[in-house]
């Protein structure tokens, strides 16, 4: 950060400066300092696509939606035949509730990128979200297959088919996204859902324990409603007093 302060101090009008700096700040996460130093870059070079589409992302962090899609749509002025533009800018009109928009932005972005697994990944979200399931599983899948070592897909393609009551997907997609990824808590989280559902608590009860591990608090919730007898829960009340 010292290098970007000091070349922009020795000249002022280095618009790659305030790109790299920006870029810096906004992996810090400090989005609000990379927007202003996006902002100053396009005012010396209005035609820089990349600080557009940093900023879009810079407003999707602070839930700033409009200039989000407004910056992702300057993006696809420039550069039409930039798929990540759309894909972007449909990311944030799903966050918008604008599904539809979002469709036609995931459709555009995968007719340019038919590997693009991100863009299936987000349409099959925005499916669900159009009522249209069988369609978000033949996405979650088609982003599988390009991208078989994501333990995310197989977890929110294990959750469609929990909530479609098919307990034998949803358990082998959880159990696979385990498998990629044994720090995953939340895989942990929704097996142990369906354990319960099927009336198995044993089980269920160790997947809600490492999931407690890992840190997440919605298992230690169901330990505390699943898991723990009358007994262990007057003694633990005795300990408190």
């Amino acid at each position: 950060m010292p290098y970007f302060n000091k070349a922009i101090e020795l000249k002022p009008d280095y618009f790659e400066a305030y790109m790299m700096r920006g870029a810096t700040y906004m992996r810090l996460g400090d989005h609000m300092n990379a927007i202003i130093d996006f902002d100053k870059a396009l005012e010396l070079d209005p035609t820089l696509i990349k600080a557009y589409n940093y900023r879009g992302f810079c407003y999707i962090e602070r839930k700033d939606l409009r200039r989000a899609i407004d910056d992702f749509t300057k993006v696809i002025e420039l550069k039409p035949d930039y798929p990540n533009a759309f894909e972007s800018r449909g990311y944030a009109y799903s966050l918008k509730n604008k599904h539809s928009d979002a469709l036609d932005d995931y459709d555009q972005a995968i007719s340019m990128n038919p590997a693009y697994h991100e863009a299936y990944h987000h349409r099959a979200w925005t499916k669900l979200a159009l009522k249209d399931t069988a369609g978000a599983i033949e996405d979650f899948n088609k982003a599988i297959e390009l991208k078989e070592d994501e333990a995310l897909y197989y977890d929110d393609l294990g959750l469609t088919y929990f909530n479609l009551k098919n307990i034998k997907e949803a358990t082998k997609n959880f159990s696979k996204a385990i498998k990629l990824n044994p720090q995953m808590d939340v895989a942990y989280l929704h097996r142990a859902q369906v354990k319960i559902e099927t009336g198995k608590p044993k089980p269920a009860c160790k997947d809600l324990a490492v999931a407690s591990e890992l840190g997440n608090e919605e298992a230690k919730e169901l330990i505390e409603l699943h898991c723990v007898t009358e007994e262990e829960k007057s003694e633990q009340e005795e300990e408190k007093k």
